[in-house]
């Protein structure tokens, strides 16, 4: 980590944690492709017209999108499947090795964590309370029943955390491990650690021109424990 990677995480008085990825891997219990395949099946029983294309995603999140799109009529439920495999899946889920100590760094340091995730709000408290960190977390902004269209890399999530944040988004890091999360901070003016937590994803941030690239969350903590002046 460069020495202006090291500022910048030093120099943030809030933080913007995503959920999937950086504080533990959200569909550990029940996998994602799954999740997508069980969604696909029971819309399709549903009279749900699954395209081609579509059968094959395996990424929950645009299968929702897929089926706001096709049969808007029926997000609610579709919408409701997808929390209530979240829900089951996070019970079996650990956190990720150094999230913790992060986010304990962050309470202890007085800088303020609020979690922006693409996950449900319902699925992102249950793992926090089973864990033990809910007192580490200022509030949890997830993902709108209302619309998919409002999952990052809209700004949505960010904008109402901005509400609840008592600093503004030049102030803030955002941690991410997600194409969408270094969008949306930059399009957001928020300085972004992106966690490179696969292969291919430190070229990828990098071209995203991400302020901070990590390879683990333990390497955040020595940055964020020093103390805010």
């Amino acid at each position: 980590m460069t020495p202006e990677e090291q500022n910048i995480i030093r120099r943030c008085r809030a933080v913007l944690l995503d959920f999937d990825g950086p504080v533990c891997s959200a569909f550990a219990g029940y996998p994602a492709p799954q999740v997508a395949r069980d969604m696909l099946a029971r819309s399709r029983e549903a009279g749900v017209p699954i395209s081609e294309k579509a059968s094959t995603e395996t990424d929950p999140m645009e299968v929702l999108r897929y089926l706001f799109e096709v049969a808007p009529e029926r997000h609610s439920e579709s919408e409701r499947m997808l929390r209530e495999a979240e829900v089951i899946s996070v019970a079996e889920a650990s956190p990720t090795p150094g999230a913790v100590e992060f986010m304990q760094a962050c309470k202890e340091t007085g800088r303020c964590l609020v979690v922006v995730s693409n996950n449900s709000p319902e699925a992102v408290e249950a793992f926090l309370k089973a864990h033990g960190l809910t007192k580490l977390v200022r509030a949890v902004f997830g993902r709108s029943r209302e619309s998919p269209e409002l999952m990052k890399p809209h700004p949505h999530l960010l904008e109402l955390a901005f509400k609840e944040l008592p600093v503004g988004p030049s102030d803030c890091l955002m941690v991410g491990d997600s194409v969408t999360d270094i969008e949306v901070a930059k399009a957001m003016r928020v300085p972004v650690a992106g966690y490179a937590n696969k292969p291919g994803k430190v070229e990828a941030f990098r071209l995203l021109e991400s302020d901070v690239v990590i390879q683990r969350m333990e390497d955040l903590t020595p940055h964020i424990l020093t103390v805010i002046k």
